[in-house]
């Protein structure tokens, strides 16, 4: 594992396919991804007495939002992977994002996992690119670790 900066060319996206039994590489079909992590409800708790604003953290959200060029070649197109699991609840569909530090990702660099709903997919036909969202699917946060 490198330590350092690195950008978005060293970052992978896998998706899981429809029927949940294979991985589907798709980072050459993603051009633009979301923010990657948990954000948390705030509640305000301050009282007239407090000299700064306190807040308590509430529940984390990780909706995923990423887009790119239309694509269906077969198992790492977008449109192949996405228009079969876009509003599905069949499965839930593990989504890796793993970020390789000044390389392909490789063991020991950062990656954040979780297990989503894709909750919309959709093609804008002025210049066939794709948008698919996806938020998570059960009551495990996604998190971040280590690649394997």
């Amino acid at each position: 594992m490198a330590t350092g900066k690195t950008n978005a060319r060293y970052i992978t996206v896998d998706v899981d396919a429809a029927d949940g039994s294979t991985v589907n590489d798709v980072s050459a079909s993603v051009a633009t991804i979301s923010s990657v992590g948990l954000t948390y409800d705030v509640s305000d708790v301050t009282a007239y007495s407090d000299g700064v604003h306190n807040v308590t953290l509430g529940h984390p959200t990780a909706s995923l939002s990423m887009s790119g060029p239309f694509s269906n070649t077969a198992t790492i197109g977008a449109h192949t992977v996405f228009s079969a699991i876009a509003g599905s609840m069949a499965n839930t569909i593990t989504v890796t994002i793993q970020f390789g530090i000044r390389a392909t990702p490789t063991t020991g660099d950062p990656e954040f996992e979780g297990e989503y709903y894709c909750t919309s997919y959709v093609v804008n036909g002025a210049d066939a690119t794709y948008t698919a969202n996806f938020d998570p699917a059960t009551a495990t946060a996604p998190a971040w670790g280590t690649v394997s």
